[in-house]
């Protein structure tokens, strides 16, 4: 036996010998195995039985493989695998190869790429790097949906002719029909889409879009046909040009150009868009609308960076109207930001923040001459400097802020020079922490035109030395015979200032965002920002117990100066300022309660219930917002709200439902609600969205927003406007083609 094993692999391997002595040390040779190995009449190598061809690292296997000397042509008369250098594989039948395997012709091919994705068809003809599939379906789905008597992917585009490029990796189809669920949802006559093998950014045409507008019995159209320009490593180019037409209105274009950049140490994006009316005659203005969006963000090098934010735009709603997706489209107002940041300029921890900020508004209702520019605003931090245990710092800052005009509370012109001096020291006496702490404010102003009554303006400038004292005490401590878990936490802050009362003569810039919580029941300065002063002598008191899952605080404040800015603004009517507390509980479910009491009405003024629970079906979030006020015992405020939503595990392998919504328990009206379900498996996607805005006016009924998205694995997506519109609703509805995003699919697990 072991003789017999021997002499067939020795003539094997001088069969080898001879096949390959000519050329012996040519790579491109090729290496046959099988079982058996013969000669016909015309000297063709017959290989029978586990059949193998190699060629570097291209493979053949087959049962029956022929191989012709004189013409150096590969012939599989039967069924056959072939792997290419890509780890590509090909099974047909009744082919051949070329020697170099660079040409071929094949009967039902059957192609699966290296990402998973399948080509099949009648004929193979390949050329080179050119592959041609006649009758072919592309799919990337590996996936199987079974429908009556057919077994099909879950979507596939089917073709007269299919060219793979395996050089520029593009996919050309002919006469392409695309099937969802086997059912036609489109056809195309010709269609270019990236290889599924193409890992780099390639120059051309993407998916092209129609979309058909119906006003009454008229109908308009427009088209757009987006290119991609690779316009090097780090920069691409996307232009989409839109044309209108039809339906008896004068035809328009639009034109979307995005441009994105790779720079060193940062990166930069614009985004223009405008509307034009090239062909209209006697027109001298061919530029209807536009919009410029531009990102500019860069590391100068290792102490500064610098960021630009701008949005420009030649009417108030022209990016609501050409957007409506992007946040920019429901602002108040759209702005230029240019930010200058040093960081260890002179210490390790100071920074420096210069910045220049110019509005416009993006409302209708709104005044561009009352919006604010900010040329500079200039703000420095010291850092801290830690001497003898105490710790100091510094805080300077400028601004020049100028308007068109005056505002009802702004002034025309307003310049700012601020010093803040912090102070800090912490001692540990009598089981107690106790902290000295100071805010020394050094301020200059000079402000034009700032409003006070009835036609009476102020202009002048004026000086502020306002010094904010504070000293507190912290008494930690643990009850020995129960609680022990509990740590409790006395505080108590007393608080000392010049008593003086901010002026109407200055216009307030920087301070209008405030809040009565317990996140700043005990800052010196309870005001956001510097132009208002909190000028109240005041003690605040509380108490904190925690445990490792569990955190409650309650704390109070008593006012001794009556004329105390910050609290009255607050609404507390009385020297002793409304309770505040909060709860927590922390674990796999997460509860909150943070309540506002006022004591001399005896009532809740406000109090909120935050519940987030994680269990094994999703996860559930639940908020509750009471909020009141009283005027002589007479309610002025009432409001009472319940924000909910929900988020779900995936469930059959690919499925997610989601859903939110705010109710009006005062009301009973659901001022808004949606509800969303998606599906995504390794090749294709779903989104369906229902949105619902509901109003308190009897005459305008709720807006319902119905979305759709459909998301195709090496396609891209294809998202619906709003499909809930009655027939007397005249609105476009059109399907918008989104970017190719194939991180959203789930790759399936074997």
């Amino acid at each position: 036996m072991i003789n017999y094993f021997n002499i067939k692999y020795l003539k094997i391997f001088l069969l080898f010998l001879l096949l390959l002595f000519p050329k012996f040390n040519n790579a491109e040779e090729i290496l046959i195995y099988a079982d058996t190995i013969s000669y016909d009449d015309n000297d063709n190598i017959i290989a029978r039985g586990n059949a193998k061809i190699f060629q570097k690292n291209k493979l053949i296997i087959s049962d029956l493989i022929i191989y012709n000397k004189s013409e150096e042509k590969i012939i599989l008369p039967s069924q056959f695998v072939y792997k290419d250098e890509g780890n590509n594989y090909y099974e047909g039948n009744n082919g051949f190869f070329i020697k170099n395997l660079n040409f071929a012709e094949f009967d039902n091919p059957k192609i699966k790429l290296n990402d998973g994705s399948r080509i099949i068809g009648t004929k193979f003809k390949r050329d080179n790097h050119i592959d041609i599939i006649s009758k072919g379906v592309y799919s990337p789905c590996n996936s199987r949906i079974k429908i009556a008597n057919f077994i099909c992917p879950t979507w596939q585009l089917e073709g007269e002719k299919i060219l793979h490029d395996n050089k520029n990796l593009f996919l050309y189809q002919k006469h392409s029909k695309m099937r969802v669920l086997n059912t036609p949802v489109f056809y195309i006559p010709y269609l270019v889409t990236p290889s599924p093998l193409r890992k780099e950014r390639k120059s051309g045409f993407l998916n092209p879009s129609i979309s058909l507008n119906f006003f009454d019995t008229k109908t308009a159209q427009s088209t757009s046909f987006p290119y991609y320009f690779n316009l090097d490593v780090d920069k691409e180019l996307l232009l989409t040009p839109i044309i209108n037409y039809g339906g008896g209105v004068d035809s328009s274009q639009r034109f979307v150009f995005d441009y994105n950049q790779i720079i060193s140490g940062g990166n930069f994006k614009s985004d223009l868009t405008f509307d034009s009316n090239f062909e209209n005659d006697n027109n001298n203005k061919w530029l209807s609308d536009a919009s410029l969006i531009t990102q500019y963000n860069k590391n100068i090098n290792e102490k500064y960076r610098i960021k630009i934010d701008s949005a420009l735009q030649t009417s108030k709603n022209y990016i609501q109207i050409t957007k409506p997706n992007d946040d920019l489209s429901y602002k108040n107002s759209l702005s230029t930001n240019i930010n200058l940041e040093g960081y260890n300029l002179r210490k390790i921890d100071d920074q420096l923040n210069i910045s220049l900020n110019f509005y416009q508004t993006n409302q209708k209702n709104e005044d561009n001459k009352t919006t604010p520019t900010v040329f500079p605003r200039i703000k420095y931090f010291s850092g801290y400097s830690k001497k003898f245990g105490n710790i100091s710092d510094s805080t300077y800052e400028f601004y020049n802020i100028f308007r068109d005009k005056s505002s009802a509370v702004h002034a025309k012109k307003q310049q700012k020079i601020s010093n803040k001096y912090n102070f800090k020291k912490k001692l540990i006496n009598y089981y107690s922490k106790i902290e000295l702490d100071a805010e020394i404010y050094n301020q200059f102003f000079n402000t034009e035109n700032k409003f006070i009554s009835d036609n009476n303006y102020h202009t002048g400038t004026s000086y502020r030395l306002f010094p904010i004292f504070g000293v507190s005490s912290e008494s930690p401590f643990k009850l020995k015979n129960y609680l022990k878990r509990v740590t409790f936490n006395p505080k108590m802050h007393l608080v000392l200032t010049p008593g003086v009362s901010n002026s109407n003569k200055l216009s307030n810039e920087d301070s209008t965002n405030n809040d009565f919580s317990i996140e700043n029941i005990y800052r010196l300065n309870r005001f956001s920002g510097s132009d208002k002063m909190d000028n109240s002598k005041r003690i605040t008191y509380g108490i904190n117990a925690n445990t490792q899952n569990f955190k409650s605080s309650l704390s109070q404040s008593y006012e001794f100066t009556d004329n105390s800015n910050f609290h009255i603004e607050q609404g507390n009517d009385d020297n002793l300022s409304d309770l505040l507390g909060s709860l927590q509980y922390l674990k796999q479910n997460e509860i909150s309660y943070n309540f506002r009491y006022d004591l001399r009405e005896s009532y809740l003024k406000k109090q909120n219930i935050n519940i987030t629970s994680n269990t094994k079906y999703g996860k559930t979030s639940v908020s509750y917002l009471d909020q009141n006020s009283k005027v002589n015992n007479i309610v002025t405020k009432d409001t009472e709200t319940i924000n909910y939503s929900f988020s779900s595990i995936k469930f059959l392998d690919f499925s997610k439902l989601e859903f939110n919504g705010l109710y009006d328990l005062k009301k009973e009206i659901n001022k808004e609600y949606s509800i969303g379900y998606s599906y995504f498996d390794e090749c294709f996607g779903i989104n369906i969205d229902f949105n619902r805005k509901s109003y308190e006016e009897d005459n305008l009924k709720p807006q319902d927003i119905l979305t759709i998205m459909f998301s195709f694995k090496n396609i891209g997506s294809y998202k619906s406007t709003n499909l809930a519109v009655s027939e007397n609703d005249k609105q476009e509805i059109k399907w918008e083609n989104y970017n190719l995003d194939n991180d959203k699919f789930t790759e399936i697990q074997n």
